[in-house]
This record gives structure tokens, C-alpha cells and sequence, in this order.
């Protein structure tokens, strides 16, 4: 694919170009590593250093244009485009350079704290069980069609993404369903992106190493819906908001919205709602009242953020024009989402649970779902991410210690932070509702789920959190193939189990 320098230049309103020649422009990149021969290579500034300092590399290599927003940076013998915004240009080119790929495309996004990962498989299989051939990107993996695609991020850099669209467009997708982090929303990386579909799942403290306050992250979860417009481009299909009407940021996220929405909940009147709700360890079960239908929904998943995510699916469903009964009985034949809730069963006589997570709200979720169905006594095992919002930390620990008979604290990914001084903050949190003989430290998380294990007696429940599908381990120096659903396994088969008998 190429398409002339001109032709992207015109859709920049602002810039200043120097050294203009009209080439054919092959690619564009953000990595000096992946220039070719008239590629466009995009200076970003990064969080330790700014892409500037690679433009000799990318010269090198034959960059045949530097998009950059530092005046003072050379470009000899390339085309050098100096703009205010370089996030926002390499979006507006990006979708350009591949076509406006998403407005051929009904492109749904989820975006939320918790549950983005869940809520965006449950709108795909509702979606392809319709015979919709779909598109998928997210934590866990990217699809299209029957095709798995490397994930790269939760939500890609805008080339990356618009190349991905590009492609669902050539394999005849219909739809896609992708989840919409914070910082792609902030860092502009889906400014290009013509959604027809936002969903809401709920907003709580995240991220805010990044966003710095709990103001400023709510802003850049609400862009998502201030900026879709009313109208699909050649369609007479209207956007539409789906909004967590439980939410307390829930009127302000209204108020941003400028498209039709649809409300869900279980606390407060909404368009999608869910009474009676039975939460058991095999699954929840709710009476759905709709506009599309009223009914008994038997879901196979369980705790009460299955409900709310279950609502959000339905809702998508609503809009997309699907038979109400078909996607009832796919949404009721879902088993699960790997690293989410996911049961490990190899046939002990206590339950282990591995769940991805690593926030309060979501630890909460979590633990007062097992709370509900426990018979015997529930052992958490968590960690808190290092390089990451230190906030967490205390709230994690006190919520951990209050739902639990016993807890372990692990590491979880320390990147370039001491372990031990992670477990310092957490165990502030800790200590005021658990005593010392009530909670452990381990360094190690093999072996922290190893005792965890080790500690389970019959009717127990081990919550395995924080890591959920992730197959790796981040250190200062070292990153380490490690699997918590593949560790529980092999401990309960060949330790537990096996010593049992």
C-alpha cells in the first residue's frame, strides 16, 4: 500500500514543511527499527526519552519524512513535517494512509476499568453466533475472523490498529469489538477511529501513575463517547452510548455523550435491568427485564460483575439487531474468558480460582462473589505491579484481609520496583483487618501458590489473583515465563494430588 505525501499532508490542517518532495509514501512508523525506504517515521515523545533522538537511525534506513513536534530536530535529505499535536497527526495519517478502514466496519469499543476483557469476548461470540464474521482486539488476544493475531497492547498504537482494521475490511469483516484503554483514549491512538458502538462498564481509581488524578482519568474514559459523532458515514444507523446506569460517574458520562444511549443495571432504573439474582459457584442466574425481552437468564458464569457485564452484551445484541432468543442461549452456553474467574479444576476437593484482578474494585468484585457461594474458608493470594499506581496498594490489602480467612502476598510483575518494598505498602493495608498468624509473605509466587495450595482443605476456595491470563513475569532485569493457571495445574497434579493418594 502507498499513497503520495500530498495526499496525507492535506488532511493536516496545521504544519510547517520543509524540504517537500511528492513522494510515494510506503508505510508509516513509530519504531527507527521498522523504517524502510520511504517510510514516514514518527518522532513520539515517550516517557524516558523522545523519538527524536532516532532520527539519524531512521534516516539511515531511508525515512523518506520526519513527523515531528520539535522545531529543532534535522531531517537531512528527508522530508521534514513539523506539527503541534505529532499523537494527533500520526492518528488523522494513519487512518488515512490505510484507507479509513473502521468506517467500513461497525466498530464497537468497550471501555472501563474492570471488565473490558469479558465484555468484549461476550459482544464477539453474541455477534458471530448471528453468522456476523467478526474482529477482535484486546488484552487477551487479537482475531479476525478464525485468524489469531500477536497482541501488541490492550489497544494499539493508531498505525498498528489501522493497519489491523485494514485488514478485518480485506477478510470481510463485519463487525469489530475491541476493548479502549485510557491511555490509547489520552495518547490519541483511536483519534481515528469511527465508533458505532461505546460501552461503559464502570470506572473506578486506575492508573493514575499515568493520569495522575482520578479527574483526569474519568476525562479521558469519557472521549470515547464525546467524540463519536451522530451518524455512521453511509448509513442510516444511529450511535449509540450503552452506559452503566450504576456507575456513580454515570451523569456525567450522559452528559459527555452527544449519541443516543441505552442504560443497564440492577440498582437504578434502566433500559437493561436484572432482578432476582442468584449467585451460586456453577453460574448466576437473573430475570432480564428489556425492551427486547423479559426473561430468565441462566449464565454459567457467576459473581455480580457477570451480571453487569451479561447486560452490557445484551444491550450491543439489542443494537445490532439480533434475535433476542439466539443470543440468550449463546450467552448462556459461555463457559468463560481465560484468566477471568477461570476455575482450574483437576479433581481436588476445593476450588481454585484464577482471576486477572489487580485493582480494589476489581479485587473486591472477586472476593465478594466467592464470598456469596464459599463454603469453607477463602485464601487469597495477590501482589501489587510495581512501576504502577502505588494508591492501589493499601486499599488491595485491606480488601483482601476483610473477605478472607487467609492471604498471601506475592509478588505479581515488580518491573523495576524492590518486591519488598511493595509488600511494605501492601501489608499497611493488611494489617488492619488481618493479624500477623493471618496473612504470609512470599517472595517467591511459585511457591506462594504452592502453600496456598498446600494450605486448601475440602469446601475451600483459593482465589489466584492478579495476573489472570498472562503467561510471564516481570523483573528489574529479567522477564520470565510464568503461567498461574499452568502453575496451580501442575502443583495440584503432581504435589497435592499426587501426595494425597
Amino acid at each position: 500500500m502507498d499513497l503520495e505525501l500530498k495526499d496525507l499532508l492535506d488532511m493536516l490542517l496545521v504544519k510547517e514543511v520543509f524540504n517537500f518532495k511528492n513522494i510515494k509514501v510506503k508505510g508509516i512508523v513509530y519504531s527507527s527499527e521498522k523504517v524502510k525506504k520511504n517510510y514516514i517515521f514518527v518522532c513520539l515523545p515517550g516517557t524516558r526519552v523522545h523519538g527524536a533522538r532516532f532520527v539519524p537511525q531512521a534516516i539511515e534506513k531511508g525515512a523518506g519524512v520526519i513527523l515531528t513536534d520539535l522545531k529543532e530536530v534535522e531531517a537531512p535529505g528527508a522530508v521534514k513535517v513539523l506539527v503541534p499535536d505529532v499523537r494527533e497527526a500520526l492518528a488523522v495519517m494513519s487512518a488515512n494512509f490505510f484507507g479509513f478502514p473502521s468506517s467500513k466496519l461497525r466498530l464497537i469499543g468497550v471501555t472501563g476499568t474492570n471488565g473490558k476483557t469479558t465484555t468484549t469476548h461476550l459482544i464477539e461470540s453474541l455477534l458471530s453466533g448471528a453468522n456476523k464474521k467478526t474482529g477482535l482486539i484486546g488484552t487477551i488476544r487479537y482475531q479476525v475472523g478464525a485468524q489469531v493475531l500477536p497482541v501488541l497492547a490492550t489497544t494499539p498504537e493508531a498505525p498498528d490498529l489501522q493497519e489491523i482494521f485494514s485488514f478485518m475490511v480485506k477478510e470481510g469483516v463485519d463487525c469489530a469489538v475491541m476493548e479502549v484503554s485510557s491511555h490509547a483514549l489520552e495518547l490519541k491512538r483511536v483519534s481515528g477511529c469511527d465508533y458505532d458502538v461505546g460501552v461503559l462498564t464502570n470506572i473506578s481509581e486506575d492508573h493514575l501513575d499515568f493520569h495522575k488524578t482520578f479527574e483526569r482519568y474519568l476525562r479521558s474514559k469519557a472521549k470515547l463517547f464525546s467524540r463519536m459523532g451522530n451518524m455512521s458515514e453511509g448509513s442510516n444507523s444511529p450511535k449509540v452510548a450503552i452506559l452503566n446506569r450504576d456507575d456513580p460517574n454515570f451523569s456525567y458520562l450522559y452528559e459527555e455523550s452527544g449519541v443516543q444511549k441505552i442504560t443497564y443495571g440492577i440498582k437504578k432504573k434502566a433500559d437493561f435491568m436484572a432482578r432476582d439474582i442468584q449467585i451460586k459457584d456453577e453460574g448466576v442466574s437473573f430475570y432480564l427485564e428489556s425492551p427486547w425481552a423479559r426473561e430468565r437468564v441462566n449464565l454459567k458464569l457467576t459473581g455480580l460483575f457477570s451480571v453487569y457485564n451479561a447486560l452490557a452484551a445484551l444491550a450491543v445484541a439489542f443494537v445490532e439487531g439480533l434475535n433476542w432468543q439466539d443470543s440468550l442461549n449463546i450467552l448462556e452456553s459461555i463457559a468463560g474468558v481465560p484468566g477471568r474467574f477461570e476455575k482450574i479444576e483437576e479433581g481436588q476437593d476445593f476450588t481454585v480460582i484464577v482471576d486477572y484482578a489487580h485493582t480494589p474494585d476489581g479485587l473486591e468484585n472477586v472476593l465478594s462473589t466467592v464470598k456469596e457461594f464459599a463454603r469453607g474458608q477463602i485464601i487469597t493470594l495477590f501482589g501489587c505491579g510495581g512501576d504502577r499506581d502505588k494508591t492501589k496498594r493499601i486499599p488491595m490489602g485491606r480488601i483482601a484481609g476483610k473477605y478472607s480467612n487467609y492471604c498471601l502476598l506475592t509478588t505479581d510483575n515488580p518491573r523495576t520496583e524492590d518486591p519488598r518494598e511493595i509488600f511494605k505498602e501492601v501489608e499497611q493495608g493488611l494489617i488492619t483487618t488481618k493479624n500477623k498468624e493471618e496473612y504470609e509473605i512470599c517472595l517467591d509466587r511459585y511457591q506462594a501458590i504452592h502453600n496456598a495450595l498446600s494450605r486448601a482443605r475440602k469446601g475451600d476456595v483459593v482465589i489466584i489473583a492478579g495476573k489472570g491470563h498472562e503467561n510471564y513475569q516481570i523483573f528489574e532485569d529479567r522477564t520470565i515465563e510464568f503461567d498461574d493457571r499452568k502453575t496451580a495445574r501442575d502443583i495440584l497434579v503432581n504435589k497435592i494430588i499426587k501426595k494425597a493418594k
